[in-house]
Parts: structure tokens; sequence; C-alpha cells
């Protein structure tokens, strides 16, 4: 059957592709960037002096640190660390988990019955920060103290830009979470499916993170999620909402500590799976009517979004959280603005659900984006603006960081007294 297309659609069309054209273009743009500030990334990541070293390390003395400095340069292992011009030493973050190896810092290290703490970061209603929090947190963890968590990333927003900040050489040979929930690989004679999950999670620069990236094609995880759903019985239509966990957060749940998932702004198949997933939720919000409305919304839906999750068994969350992002704190403290009059009504209305710390507004967050970074992995001396201001975004980030690695341990705490009694 002939299908006729009148003049304006088809002029329509040509619009359409030129602006993928223009589109294209501009991406294969930002990946060659990508690629280049991957290859050059040891010029510009974060080192650590050597008092800042001593710190992280937990240290009294420096002359501890410089003997084992010493002894390590004298000794068989060939292994030599950084200086500056001026002769001092600039150590990256895997020369500080290699002193905390030697001088037996003790890391975290969690019992059998202490499980993965899994955060979903979630927002029905966009341009929350959703994304640039959860990888700024999740370097946070990684790097903010000496426990050395192990932390995963999962990108679940099909988007990818969550990916840009650990995989920025992301190929076509790297599997996505969307491939991997739609079993879109082929083992190797022999390999075993739970292993070849495992090591779809990619390095970063930092030895205890790892991501699992997202790219556009995951999108189709939706429809095949549809028709999953469409061929079970009913004794497996809510299977297609544990596919994540079961196939995914199982596989490696003795692998990290910690995991954040970061979502997409989307009530679908690939949400609820996240939300099944989930230990706990983080919900970002900007303090301003459009955000707070939106979210308000959509706390009020809540309940019949998680009935599904608890329908398909999750066995209960146990903590939601309400993040204030992108917070204006300028001015004197005491002064009335509408940032710190809807923070004022969010934390009367929900008490200690909402984080007593809030991501202040910075220019340090989307600048080190710009070069595919967050705030803890930039170089001081080479941000291109005022040194406090990232570090004070630095500080701020650590302070909520802080709060999440509290819950994690409350969370693990509750479990030993549980098994305790």
């Amino acid at each position: 059957m002939s299908v006729n297309v009148s003049a304006k659609a088809l002029t329509t069309l040509k619009e359409i592709r030129l602006l993928k054209e223009i589109s294209q273009k501009r991406i294969r743009q930002i990946q060659q960037s990508q690629t280049l500030s991957a290859d050059n990334g040891s010029q510009l990541v974060r080192t650590y002096s050597k008092a800042e070293a001593q710190s992280w390390l937990g240290i009294p003395h420096p002359n501890t640190l410089s003997r084992l400095i010493t002894a390590v340069q004298q000794g068989d292992e060939g292994k030599t660390f950084q200086r500056e011009e001026n002769g001092h030493y600039r150590f990256s973050i895997e020369d500080l988990h290699f002193f905390a190896d030697k001088l037996e810092v003790p890391k975290f290290t969690r019992v059998e019955s202490q499980g993965v703490q899994v955060f979903t970061t979630a927002n029905l209603k966009g341009g929350v920060g959703k994304t640039t929090s959860t990888v700024n947190l999740a370097t946070g963890l990684a790097v903010a103290n000496n426990k050395r968590y192990r932390v995963g990333f999962i990108d679940l927003d099909p988007q990818g830009t969550g990916s840009i900040f650990g995989c920025p050489k992301l190929s076509d040979n790297d599997f996505t979470v969307g491939e991997l929930l739609q079993g879109k690989y082929e083992l190797d004679e022999g390999e075993d499916e739970k292993e070849f999950i495992r090591s779809c999670f990619m390095p970063t620069h930092i030895p205890n993170l790892h991501y699992l990236p997202g790219r556009v094609s995951d999108f189709f995880f939706e429809s095949y999620a549809e028709q999953l759903q469409l061929n079970s019985s009913d004794e497996h239509k809510l299977d297609v909402y544990r596919i994540l966990k079961d196939k995914i957060i199982d596989a490696v749940k003795d692998d990290f500590d910690i995991i954040l998932i970061d979502t997409a702004p989307s009530l679908n198949k690939a949400f609820y799976n996240a939300i099944y997933a989930a230990t706990s939720v983080i919900l970002p919000l900007i303090p301003e009517f459009i955000s707070f409305d939106a979210t308000l919304k959509y706390l009020a839906r809540f309940e019949e979004i998680y009935a599904i999750a608890a329908k398909a068994g999750h066995p209960g969350l146990d903590y939601i959280r309400l993040l204030v992002t992108n917070f204006d704190s300028a001015g004197a403290s005491t002064a009335s603005t509408v940032h710190r009059t809807y923070v004022q009504d969010l934390k009367a209305l929900f008490g200690v659900r909402v984080f007593p710390y809030a991501i202040r507004h910075t220019k340090a967050i989307p600048i080190c984006a710009d070069y595919m970074m967050t705030v803890f992995d930039m170089k001081p001396s080479e941000y291109p603006k005022s040194r406090k201001q990232l570090l004070n975004a630095v500080e701020n980030l650590t302070d909520v960081v802080s709060e999440i690695e509290s819950l994690c341990l409350q969370a693990w705490s509750t479990t030993i007294t549980e098994d305790n009694r």
C-alpha cells in the first residue's frame, strides 16, 4: 500500500536529516575530544602532595612515609614516584593505595552477612543534577578516605552521559548494561556467564572504582522487556523487573561494597529494575518551584511505583533520602532567599529524610565536566579558575559522601545486630 507524504512533511524530513548530520558530526568531535582527554589525562588527573598523602593514609609522623618512599625506591620493585620541578613528590591515587597496602592500613571489609549497598538515584523530573551528582558521589566514595570502598557505577540512562566520566574511550566492543540486560552477548566455550558479566565493569584510573557503561542502543531494552513480559505466564510477569538485580547485581555483589545506579527521568522497565535492585533510593532536586513541585508529585505516586517492586519480591529499602542540588548559598546564612526557603520547607516536611548537606551551586562541577572529570579527579594546579573554587566544591561533596558512607555503615551495623539476635 502506497503512503502519500505531503510536501511539508518531506521538507520536515529534510530538516530533521540536516539536524541529524549536524548532531552526528558534533558527537564525533566530542568523542575525539574524549579520547584525547583520556590519552592526556595524566596531565590533569588529581595528584596528592606528600602532606596530603600523609593525611589520607592517617600517618601521624611524616618520617614514616619518607622512610617508606626511600625503601621502595631503593628496593627491588623498581617503583618510582612523580616529582615536580621543585623536587616535591606528587602521588597518584594508585600510589596512595600502594602505600596503604605497604603500611597495612586496614581497608573496609564486609562480613558475609553485610550485603552490597545499592543506591539508585531517581527523579522523574529532568535537569535536577542527577547524573553529575551520581558520578561525583561515586568518585568521592572511592577516594574520600583510606577505607578503599569498592565502588561500582551503573549507567542505566541510555543517554550514556555518566559513562563519559569513567569510560571516555568506550568502544563498540565494550558491553553496556543494556546489552547485558537483553542477553546480547555470546559466551566463549567454557566461559562462565557470571565471570563474563563481572568483566564488563570497566576499570578507571581509580583502582577501586569501576563503571558499567550505557549508550543510546540501551533504549531497546524497553521493547525487549515488553515482549518478555507479554510472552510470560501470569506467574512470571513480574520477572521483568528483577533482571538487573538477578543478572547483574547478584553477579558482582562480592566485587563491590557500594554501587550507584544512575537512571533516566522515565517511568519505564529500566527504571523499575533500578528500584528493584536498590537497597536505598536518593532523590535529587533543585530548591525551586518547578523541581520542588515535580518531586512532590513524584513522591505522591512513589507508593504505586514501589508497590510493583514489592509485588516482585523486593525485601524493602533501607533509606529514601532527598538530596538538594545546585543550592545557591550566596549571601549571609541568615538571609532569606528562594533556595533557603525551599530547603527549610523540605526539612520541615520530610525531616531527617533530607540530606543535612546540600550540593551547593558551583562552577567547578560543570568546568570539571568539560574535561570529562569530577571535582575529585581534577588536579588543583590544572583547574582553569580559582583553586579555592575547586577545593570548596570538593569539601562540599565530601560532606555529602560522608553522609552516604554513614548510611551504609548504619545498614551494615543493623545487619550484624539482627544476625546476633
